[in-house]
């Protein structure tokens, strides 16, 4: 949960375990910056605003709006005329288009994972034998036992 401090009537101070984050509701930022990018509050934001019972509309840009939304097909989109009526500069069809010169590979891609830092610095395991313990064989290659009929 996060611990919401007032510094001004518009700027306070959040904290979400040790970081700490700005926001300025006047100016609709915040310190991680995703309140400027999204244009809709961060979760640092959304605390304050709840906290302060804002409403949640004023913070958000036009554009998340249902009514912006609506608008945007008030504009009618005309039908393209038939294939044989369409005006096609000549350049553009003289430029060919070739194919990719690569070709994926069949079945399914491999997995590329970053490891954890941990797994880098263990090195690679080593087998030991599981009747005697010594390491680089297993039980079934193991000379010390003898080997069954």
């Amino acid at each position: 949960m996060f611990e919401i401090e007032p510094s001004t009537e518009f700027v306070y101070t959040v904290h979400d375990g040790q970081r700490r984050f700005i926001i300025n509701l006047s100016n609709k930022t915040c310190s991680c910056r995703m309140f400027q990018l999204d244009e809709i509050p961060c979760p640092h934001a959304w605390a304050v605003i709840k906290q302060k019972h804002l409403v949640v509309d004023d913070y958000c840009s036009d554009l998340f709006k249902p009514e912006t939304v609506v608008k945007s097909y008030d504009i009618a989109v005309d039908p393209l005329p038939d294939e044989r009526e369409w005006k096609i500069p000549k350049d553009i069809l003289d430029e060919v288009v070739l194919p990719l010169r690569y070709k994926r590979p069949p079945g399914r891609p491999k997995k590329r994972r970053d490891k954890p830092l941990h797994e880098l610095m263990a090195g690679k395991k080593r087998h030991a034998c599981s009747t005697y313990g010594q390491l680089e064989h297993n039980r079934r290659s193991c000379d010390f036992e003898p080997r069954r009929k």
